[in-house]
């Protein structure tokens, strides 16, 4: 059955002694002003438009019966009364009274909406809604010399309230059962109507804060029944932050900082693509005992008590609340950034748990980057300045750049390059990486990626980036003991398990075969975002790594490694996303043409070959050539500074 009002209270909230709210009741010399700040702040009542609560001023009869049915939460009830206008806004109220019995009309058929009430029919609406709740009181003879004349239903109604606790004379010893109620005097009753000898107040959990730029969160001395409640009073007092149990679970829009530390301990947290959780979409890392061992830092959008709203990697995704800790900007111990160095983009993140950060390079710097600024960026491609203004937009090569091309380096030149950096290592660390030169599972490797890149269609270089990315150089305890290079089956959950191979060709064979060529690179498979690193909108990142920068990890390891080697893969292709759902991918650049696949989602990375009316791409699938209408590509600004 359908509730009228967004603003009510559940039956079973009942309100304790509060003290005065923020709220400007302008109660000056009344001593109903607690309960009116109560009633007040649980939505109940509302004041004037100058800000003003106005407890002297007389209450209507409609008015008192929709204070009721709000803080009953009545359901709706059919028009009753002819003198109430379907068009009011307080009708559904006055309707919804009537048909609980609360209310009743007179016997032309009429309410009198507009006519103040009295303090007797205000004992007497209060009487029956005692009875809609259940708790009526035995009569009590009522103490007041000026009600002996009253109906039996009104000398009933007052005594009962009176037992209750409900309502009290004036201190002349009167009732005034025909004076004008105040609004003061309708809030103090329903305040304690509801408290009363009704059972004892349920804990109520949310509350509004602020907090200073030190990270001091101060509380309101209001606590609230419901999120909806709390959020009501924080637009009011212009608070901070909306707290449950002491945990931060709102904050203004786009205000702070989302770190994945669920309170299961879970080594990830999920993200999914609805507020309901059913479709999940990736996962990062929560805690130290996962990958990165740092817990994912994201952007806050927005939240409610059933789910958190953040960004991260170009998307939107919903957390569950248990997941999720939010971290205001003010006063925040630290947050992830981006610098330049040597005309390279570093990226420092911020570990809430040890409040340190941890870099890597991500490739080059921006054009509109300054060695010495400090940039932020929830994406790696869009990055914002210290005052929160845009900078640029500039995405890394690497970290888009399709698996299916071929690297222009030969197998040769590839172990080459290995044998030099396992010396290097072997020098600059000779603890970690003693005998590298030797004993390192990378020994060789330039020649297997190359084999496979001609059998699966799988970038040699990236072959090669990935074991060392992965395997540690080939000195990881995983890659020394099993020969699997990348982690294959090595999951947050259990880092020490993956799969065991008789030697690390064949590793590489299932790498590129199964697990990229058939999997990640493939169309229509679950794991397939892109042929691409990627981040955790877009790639290989979505299904495969939790950290969330894993992609801009590997791509960096790639730019190192080709910049190195003298720069023969960088930028050799225009990269860019499509912009329409159910692109479809067809074999020549002609809408009769065969199509190859469908790309079902925008924001598809593609890789052109040659551009024009049509691009020619290179294909996930890579039996031939594909072709896609240009205008449904954009091109992406990419960071060129290569030294």
């Amino acid at each position: 059955m359908k509730k009228i009002g967004s603003c009510v209270l559940a039956v079973s909230l009942l309100f304790p002694l509060l003290p005065p709210s923020e709220n400007n009741v302008q109660a000056a010399g009344d001593s109903l002003g607690r309960e009116l700040s109560a009633i007040i702040d649980a939505g109940i009542m509302s004041g004037y438009e100058d800000g003003s609560y106005k407890p002297d001023n007389s209450v209507t009869r409609e008015e008192f019966a929709t204070f009721l049915a709000r803080a009953l939460q009545l359901p709706e009830g059919p028009a009753k009364f002819k003198d109430v206008s379907p068009s009011s806004s307080l009708a559904p109220y006055v309707n919804a009274a009537a048909a609980a019995g609360i209310i009743n009309g007179g016997s032309d058929g009429n309410f009198s909406p507009k006519a103040t009430i009295t303090r007797q029919d205000m004992a007497l609406m209060i009487s029956n809604a005692l009875k809609y709740l259940g708790k009526d009181a035995a009569y009590v003879k009522p103490p007041f010399p000026d009600v002996d004349n009253l109906s039996s239903a009104y000398r009933t109604a007052i005594g009962k309230s009176v037992s209750l606790g409900i309502i009290s004379g004036y201190t002349d010893g009167r009732f005034g059962p025909l004076d004008n109620a105040r609004r003061g005097q309708a809030a103090a009753f329903i305040y304690r109507m509801l408290q009363g000898n009704l059972p004892e107040p349920a804990v109520k959990p949310f509350e509004t804060a602020n907090i200073d730029a030190a990270g001091t969160i101060t509380p309101s001395s209001v606590s609230y029944e419901s999120f909806d409640m709390a959020r009501q009073a924080m637009n009011k007092n212009g608070a901070e932050l909306l707290l449950k149990n002491g945990k931060i679970m709102y904050m203004k829009e786009y205000g702070g900082m989302v770190f994945a530390k669920p309170e299961s301990n879970a080594t990830i947290a999920r993200l999914y693509a609805d507020e309901q959780f059913k479709n999940e979409k990736t996962y990062v890392t929560a805690n130290a005992a996962a990958s990165s061992g740092i817990p994912a830092e994201l952007q806050y959008i927005t939240s409610t008590d059933s789910y958190v709203n953040v960004y991260i990697g170009g998307s939107e995704y919903y957390m569950k609340p248990e997941d999720a800790r939010l971290v205001p900007y003010e006063g925040a111990s630290g947050r992830s950034y981006y610098s330049v160095s040597n005309g390279l983009l570093v990226h420092h993140i911020y570990n809430i748990d040890t409040n340190k950060t941890a870099a890597y390079t991500a490739g080059p710097a921006p054009s509109f980057m300054q060695a010495g600024g400090t940039y932020y960026s929830w994406d790696g491609f869009s990055f914002y300045d210290e005052a929160g203004q845009q900078a640029g937009r500039e995405y890394q090569y690497f970290q888009f750049l399709s698996g299916r091309t071929k690297t222009n380096y030969t197998a040769a030149e590839l172990d080459a390059y290995i044998v030099k950096v396992l010396a290097e290592r072997q020098a600059l660390y000779p603890s970690k990486y003693a005998n590298a030169t030797t004993k390192s599972k990378l020994i060789g490797l330039g020649t297997m990626a190359k084999k496979a890149e001609s059998l699966f269609n799988v970038n040699a270089l990236m072959i090669v980036n990935l074991a060392i990315h992965e395997g540690d150089y080939g000195m990881s305890p995983i890659a020394q003991e099993t020969n699997n290079l990348f982690g294959l089956k090595v999951t947050d959950s259990n880092p020490a398990g993956g799969s065991v191979f008789k030697t690390v060709e064949d590793s590489v064979t299932a790498l590129a075969k199964d697990y990229l060529g058939m999997g990640y690179f493939t169309p229509g498979q679950w794991k397939f975002n892109g042929a691409v690193p990627g981040n955790k909108t877009t790639g290989i990142n979505v299904k495969y790594a939790s950290d969330p920068h894993w992609g801009a990890k590997f791509a960096g390891h790639m730019y190192t490694v080709d910049r190195e080697m003298g720069g023969k893969d960088f930028g050799r292709y225009t990269i860019g996303f499509t912009n329409t759902n159910g692109l479809n991918v067809r074999t020549a650049p002609s809408t009769s043409a065969g199509i190859l696949y469908t790309y079902k989602a925008s924001g598809m990375p593609v890789t052109i070959v040659r551009d024009g009316e049509w691009a020619e791409i290179i294909s996930d699938n890579p039996s031939q050539t594909g072709y896609v209408y240009s205008s449904y590509v954009n091109k992406l600004p990419v960071a060129n500074q290569q030294k």
